[in-house]
């Protein structure tokens, strides 16, 4: 019997095809176990957009809270992007960046410190 061969265009077009993700289990949260995915570049464009100063902006003109404030919110943005359930689909949406900032805390950076890990780096990539 021939093996059927795999329909490269589905593979290529399915939606978190092209992300590296692993589970890992909270025990903040009652070890629920949550999918992480790398972050898209989409979710990289809107950190740029929240943490980078704005045109004609300095960053020395920002108190330390609202540098703190700005970064809290570029983490919330990517964690957004990241955090799946188990069929692989976002948790929450743009809708929720607000909800999710006033609650970010430890749990969360180390969750999204765990998608980040995900990308290869350049010299990884070298050694393939």
């Amino acid at each position: 019997m021939a093996k059927k061969k795999p329909d490269l265009r589905a593979l290529a077009l399915a939606p978190n095809a092209g992300f590296r993700s692993k589970t890992v289990t909270v025990p903040e949260w009652g070890d629920v176990t949550v999918t992480l995915r790398e972050p898209s570049a989409e979710a990289w464009g809107h950190w740029q957009a929240m943490t980078l100063p704005k045109e004609g902006e300095e960053d020395t003109t920002l108190s330390i809270a609202e540098k703190t404030h700005r970064n809290i919110r570029g983490d919330v943005v990517l964690f957004i992007d990241v955090l799946r359930d188990e069929n692989g689909d976002p948790v929450f949406t743009e809708d929720d960046i607000d909800t999710v900032a006033d609650i970010y805390g430890p749990v969360h950076s180390r969750l999204l410190h765990q998608a980040l890990e995900l990308m290869a780096s350049q010299a990884d990539a070298e050694k393939k």
